[in-house]
């Protein structure tokens, strides 16, 4: 059972202000191996899923300061079927606590159905939409750079990607192309830092830089520990520049299912 695969996480943009090892002869091309480490990583970790989720959103001026700033905090359940349910705990825009506004809009739901209020301009994308996904690298490109770095302590190397996916825009499933970077550990192939934009770009929207930060301190789990997105889009001459941060924490299994008899 995978709780993340259908879970949506709802972008915000106008309507809420608020790795690989050396080469070796024997690999078939660049970087193959260290790939596939990444794919089996995240297969023995898919089943993990937080319990607590929280959105900072912002407006940005023309300075890149914010002006408009909304803070979302989640708490994340499975419920009897094994699907996460996401309940609303707390709301603030501006500073000022929107929780009882928010909850008349945002109620106990399952986060297929978004995590935010109904609005035009949300984005949904699935959490547990990956390119490492195994089942899904027949719509996964991969080349392997030559750039090797080190990010967060851990010497990397890059692969640059491209996958064909789907968001909801609108209320509408539209078909698109994820096209960035990967960085993998040399050592291991665990994922460290994702990073792209979408191809073609939503309606409105003029640049989108997505960010994915794994927390890989730990050798038993691989799991998503922020998301951030940075852009602007608008119409004729009026402008918005957005960014947000989804922090996900506090994460566990599913209960083992026991054995029948």
């Amino acid at each position: 059972m995978n709780p993340w695969r259908n879970m949506a996480l709802a972008v915000l943009l106008f309507g809420l202000a608020g790795t690989r090892p050396p080469a070796r002869a024997a690999e078939p091309e660049p970087g193959a191996g260290l790939w596939r480490k990444a794919i089996e990583i995240y297969r023995r970790n898919q089943d993990w899923y937080p319990e607590r989720v929280a959105i900072l959103s912002e407006m940005l001026d023309r300075h890149g300061e914010p002006y408009s700033v909304t803070e979302i905090f989640f708490a994340l359940r499975l419920d009897a079927g094994g699907k996460i349910q996401a309940e609303l705990e707390r709301s603030l825009k501006n500073g000022e606590d929107t929780t009882e506004k928010m909850k008349s809009k945002v109620t106990l739901r399952s986060p297929e159905e978004g995590m935010a209020p109904a609005d035009e301009n949300t984005i949904s994308v699935s959490i547990g939409d990956s390119p490492f996904d195994p089942e899904r690298q027949d719509q996964v490109t991969v080349d392997a750079g030559g750039e090797s770095q080190v990010l967060f302590g851990c010497r990397c190397r890059r692969f640059h990607f491209s996958y064909r996916t789907a968001i909801i825009h609108k209320g509408k499933r539209k078909e698109l192309t994820w096209r960035g970077m990967a960085w993998l550990k040399e050592d291991s192939g665990m994922p460290v830092k994702l990073e792209f934009t979408l191809d073609p770009l939503p309606s409105l929207i003029r640049s989108l830089w997505t960010i994915y930060l794994f927390d890989s301190a730990r050798p038993d789990r691989w799991v998503v520990k922020k998301i951030s997105i940075a852009g602007h889009g608008g119409f004729l001459f009026i402008k918005k520049r957005f960014r947000s941060t989804t922090t996900f924490s506090d994460y566990r299994l599913p209960p083992q299912e026991n054995p029948a008899g």
